[in-house]
């Protein structure tokens, strides 16, 4: 039971990080979406 409860802030903060690292890979790939879709307006005004 001892050993359980040494790990427990260890895997809280592990799992702090992989939210931070999943919330900046969101806000990159939406980024990159974006600018995709800015790529895609471009193309469709020159074939107008």
């Amino acid at each position: 039971m001892h050993s359980g409860e040494t790990k427990m802030p260890e895997i809280i903060e592990e799992n702090k990080t992989e939210d931070s690292t999943i919330e900046q890979q969101l806000f990159e790939a939406q980024k990159e979406i974006d600018d995709l879709k800015i790529q895609i307006m471009w193309l469709e005004r020159s074939y107008e």
